[in-house]
């Protein structure tokens, strides 16, 4: 984790923020290394919302690019893949709708956070399904590898947000990271699938092709920190609502509505834990917010605020230690 700071002279200080320096170039070192499509520590397809295993169709082969669009598309309809495009299409399309409904109709826009999170959960049940259950679902099929599955976390995430808003609303940050992953889904699928079924001129699918592999070769990056930092303000922004609940306990005496607070917070805490330990990104946003924190405290110079985090951060880690999944057994020969 990140290096603590105690100033006690200028010459001290100067020595600990030059080890701070340094951090933060193995950070951003490690940035520049891992890549969302191009990487191999971080290939596309191995994150969460990985694209489902490629099944022989006729979509690959050549003989498809002498059929008409609309057969075409009646052939990519028959994948499971297409309706996972579909999935991820409608998820971005109602997080948007949620979004600007939010300013001045909060009943239509928690309608179109729900349509969002159902057309989330249907991409990961493709995924899993096509990974753990290609031919039946058995019971018998879930073990600890199921559980340690990013696809299955971020599916029951889902799942708790969509179920626990028909007793306390939108989860406040919930679906941002979704929606940067989709948009990243969705063009990836337009480009491989699509582009030749909507565009026939060959050179206007080379120019819109080159267009989309600019973008996301220059924003892959980006978005894999952009949602790191969208999952940490989701748990923030989760445990502030808590504030509000223990409030409305006391006036109102919700128990349900605050229990079901309190229970989604805690979903968001172990997930955020799990992701760290099985993300790079993650772990380097948190480990930056760490570095961020201790540099204003030696700015500030006051030795009680730096024992007070040092403190609180202790306790944290030592229950957050406790979250983890067990690890798998080895194979018996």
């Amino acid at each position: 984790m990140a290096i603590f700071i105690s100033r006690k002279s200028n010459g001290k200080a100067k020595k600990k923020y030059n080890l701070l320096s340094i951090k933060s170039n193995q950070i951003l070192f490690a940035f520049r290394q891992c890549h969302l499509f191009h990487h191999p520590c971080f290939p596309y397809y191995s994150l969460h919302t990985s694209m489902p295993p490629t099944q022989p169709t006729p979509t690959n082969s050549a003989n498809l690019r002498y059929r008409t669009p609309l057969q075409q598309l009646v052939t990519l309809a028959k994948t499971q893949q297409f309706y996972w495009f579909l999935g991820h299409v409608f998820a971005v399309l109602f997080f948007i709708l949620s979004t600007l409904t939010g300013f001045w109709n909060r009943h239509s826009s928690l309608k179109y956070y729900r349509f969002s999170l159902l057309s989330i959960i249907l991409t990961y049940l493709i995924v899993i399904r096509q990974i753990h259950f290609k031919s039946t679902f058995k019971l018998s099929s879930i073990n600890i590898r199921l559980l340690r599955d990013e696809n299955v976390q971020y599916l029951l995430l889902a799942v708790i947000f969509y179920v626990s808003s028909f007793i306390i609303g939108q989860t406040g940050s919930s679906l941002y990271s979704f929606a940067i992953f989709a948009v990243f889904h969705v063009l990836t699928y337009f480009q491989n699938h699509l582009l030749s079924v909507f565009i026939g001129d060959i050179a206007t699918q080379s120019r819109i092709s080159s267009m989309i592999s600019n973008f996301t070769s220059k924003f892959n990056q980006p978005a894999l920190i952009a949602a790191s930092n969208a999952e940490i303000v989701l748990l923030v922004v989760s445990g502030f609502q808590l504030i509000p609940s223990a409030l409305l306990l006391l006036f109102r005496r919700n128990i349900v509505e605050v229990s079901v607070q309190v229970l989604v917070f805690v979903a968001i805490v172990v997930f955020n834990k799990l992701r760290f330990d099985s993300n790079q990104y993650t772990k380097v946003v948190v480990e930056q917010m760490d570095l961020k924190v201790n540099q204003t405290l030696a700015q500030i110079n006051s030795p009680q605020l730096s024992q007070l985090y040092q403190n609180a951060r202790a306790g944290a880690l030592k229950y957050l230690s406790l979250i983890k999944l067990p690890k798998e057994s080895g194979k018996k020969k």
